[in-house]
């Protein structure tokens, strides 16, 4: 899997690697802070989870900065570390200074989870439907300096859009796109900020950051959030409706 490209700026990069570096001395610190509570330092298990949480730690890293979707299943191995170390100390050796700082690790595990969680970085994407019927990709066209190609939009929230292009397109760039959905045509413009070609031959992937101004954008943003949403309800339904006919 290919490394996700991004047109980041240098105070980006500045809040991204601080909270990385932050979360990363948090759960450390918790490890030397349970084992010196328990008083379990010189023992063969003190080696092993030391050697587990300094190869989780730096494989978070690595994943957090290229941006890969081992990402998920590390944070997902870390909180279930952070929590069976809550529970712990909160149940059975209570103890304020572990629980204090095990609560700061989860708390900022999860900004950093929210803050990968964008479009421009993991959109959602519905990989388990092949059938491009009843996927909620929507049909588009984007417009870069008067030339204009079709795409598929796949994901819209916090500001942001993704969408899939066979196009190779230059981050940075401003991008115009225009959805039409049933008689209405809806117009977004932003700035291309990152891309992403998962499979050699597959679309490209993109991460758009959107210049909403005025309120009429704004109102009109969420009709078109709304209208989709209907859209992949409608979506899934014809298939199950489709899979009944073909059963008969």
């Amino acid at each position: 899997m290919k490394m996700l490209l991004e047109n980041e700026t240098r105070d980006e990069k500045r809040r991204s690697q601080l909270t990385l570096y932050i979360f990363n001395t948090l759960l450390f610190t918790m490890f030397v802070l349970v084992r010196t509570s328990l008083m379990k330092v010189f023992e063969i298990s003190f080696f092993i989870e030391l050697i587990f949480v300094i190869a989780l730690i730096r494989f978070y890293s690595r994943a957090h900065r290229n941006k890969n979707y081992a990402l998920w299943g590390f944070s997902a191995v870390m909180a279930i570390y952070i929590l069976l170390r809550i529970l712990h100390f909160t149940f059975i050796d209570y103890n304020i200074l572990v629980l204090y700082v095990g609560f700061l690790a989860a708390i900022f595990l999860s900004i950093n989870s929210y803050l990968l969680g964008s479009p421009l970085y993991f959109p959602r994407v519905q990989w388990w439907e092949y059938d491009f019927r009843y996927r909620g990709d929507l049909k588009a066209k984007v417009k870069i300096e008067g030339n204009d190609f079709e795409v598929r939009v796949a994901d819209l929230r916090r500001g942001c859009l993704s969408f899939l292009s066979f196009e190779k397109i230059s981050l940075g760039e401003v991008v115009e796109v225009m959805i039409s959905f049933g008689d209405t045509s809806y117009k977004v413009k932003g700035r291309l900020k990152t891309s992403r070609e998962d499979i050699p031959g597959r679309p490209i992937r993109y991460g758009l950051v959107l210049n909403i101004e005025t309120d009429k954008e704004k109102k009109a943003l969420q009709e078109l959030r709304k209208m989709w949403k209907h859209f992949k309800k409608a979506n899934i339904r014809n298939k199950f409706l489709a899979l009944q006919e073909s059963n008969k």
